[in-house]
């Protein structure tokens, strides 16, 4: 089932600002850089040995990183946890009546991005990775 964080993703306004304050209270250089235009956000990963912290910051108001955060200002977007099964850690999640975004369904494989729903995780975003 679960082993542990994989990413957290934070929401910025000013990706060169929130770039620069990173690597200052990190003590390094981000990593890389990169853009989704089809998101409508921009990211920057600051890679440690097995997990890293991106910053989303929004290129347009009407992506989810722009209503994000119009919404709600700077901070964290979403947490991604590391699951051993991906297809039966949802087994377990549907049956303990977890809501899903991204869901395949029983017996479909997974196919794209999988979500618990931020009502069943205090209200943070929380995506499903195996690695």
């Amino acid at each position: 089932m679960f082993q542990g964080v994989d990413h957290v993703v934070i929401a910025v306004k000013d990706m060169d600002a929130a770039v620069k304050q990173f690597e200052m209270v990190y003590g390094m250089t981000v990593s890389e850089r990169g853009e989704s235009e089809a998101g409508g956000f921009k990211t920057a990963h600051f890679r440690f040995a097995d997990t890293y912290t991106e910053l989303v910051s929004p290129t347009n108001e009407t992506g989810p990183v722009g209503r994000r955060v119009a919404q709600s200002g700077d901070g964290v977007y979403m947490m991604a946890m590391r699951v051993d099964n991906i297809e039966k850690t949802l087994e377990e999640l549907r049956a303990k009546g977890v809501r899903l975004v991204g869901d395949p369904g029983p017996g479909n494989p997974v196919k794209g991005q999988v979500f618990i729903h931020p009502t069943f995780a205090g209200g943070v975003l929380t995506q499903l990775v195996q690695r």
